[in-house]
């Protein structure tokens, strides 16, 4: 009978009985397109900056296939020119997609400036991978925008977007869930 019950214990935890998954991702460096730029190009003094390095996450199954992505280590703030910054770091919601399983989060931020001018800045970071695989490559894809309403908005409403960045990893850790 106990064996049954770890069995069930294990199963209700979900995909193959873990949770959490700990991994450790190296994102490759890239480069922003012009149009991430208020003059439509690169500016003549451009600073290049290292990878965001090492990003250590842990993943937990959720009901109905889905996984939750938490950015432990190495996050932080992603410069993407003119437009907002984008922010990875926290929670990522997961899914199961063709190509292994997809984390994104999205934020959307409001700010009110002077003569009731309300500038809207809204950003997407997503994290394709196979997981359960010791060792994976897969994608991040960026974007960011903003928006400005009212009487005396700046003139540009700067967006940006990069996709099909190359991130590597491996498979550090499985916890294994104990039944009560």
């Amino acid at each position: 009978m106990r064996n049954a019950l770890m069995f069930l214990a294990l199963a209700l935890t979900g995909c193959n009985g873990t949770s959490p998954e700990v991994y450790s991702l190296v994102v490759s460096h890239f480069s922003l397109p012009d149009s991430c730029y208020t003059s439509g190009m690169q500016p003549s003094t451009v600073v290049t900056t290292t990878p965001p390095g090492l990003i250590q996450v842990s993943v937990y199954d959720g009901p109905d296939n889905t996984a939750f992505l938490d950015v432990e280590k190495g996050g932080g703030s992603i410069d993407m020119g003119a437009a907002p910054n984008v922010n990875v770091n926290g929670v990522f919601t997961g899914k199961k997609v063709d190509k292994g399983w997809q984390f994104a989060s999205d934020s959307v931020t409001k700010q009110t400036l002077p003569g009731n001018n309300v500038v809207t800045a809204t950003t997407h970071a997503e994290i394709v991978f196979e997981r359960f695989a010791n060792t994976f490559k897969g994608t991040v894809a960026l974007s960011s925008s903003s928006n400005c309403v009212g009487n005396q908005c700046p003139g540009a409403n700067p967006s940006c977007s990069v996709s099909a960045i190359d991130v590597q990893g491996t498979r550090i850790a499985v916890q294994y869930e104990r039944a009560p």
